[in-house]
């Protein structure tokens, strides 16, 4: 089952090793205008062996207020999977989805 890991960095998420010895993979997807989701992030729970993997796909786009620029998130969805299969399967999907016509033009 460690293949899961090695499935996200091919995915192009990046390892990130936190202070408190537990791990997460990042994906930055790319312009909010191209794709749906502009961050997924993927934790496991259970150590040292996995039992289930969080999964956290966020929306952020740049709303401009009277005195400076905000990144707001505009959209977030968690998702706890227990089968490691299930969860690159609904990765996939999830980096598949594209913004509607009317999102596009407004960012």
């Amino acid at each position: 089952m460690g293949d899961w890991s090695q499935q996200l960095l091919e995915l192009n998420f990046q390892k990130e090793k936190k202070e408190d010895g537990s791990t997460s993979y990042t994906l930055i997807t790319g312009h909010r205008r191209d794709y749906y989701w502009t961050k997924i992030t993927v934790k496991q729970v259970g150590s040292p062996t996995p039992d289930a993997w969080q999964v956290t796909c966020a929306r952020s786009e740049i709303r401009i207020g009277l005195w400076k620029i905000h990144n707001t998130t505009q959209d977030i969805s968690v998702v706890v999977h227990t089968s490691a299969q299930k969860m690159i399967e609904d990765i996939n999907y999830q980096i598949s989805l594209k913004p509607s016509f009317l999102s596009k033009i407004s960012n």
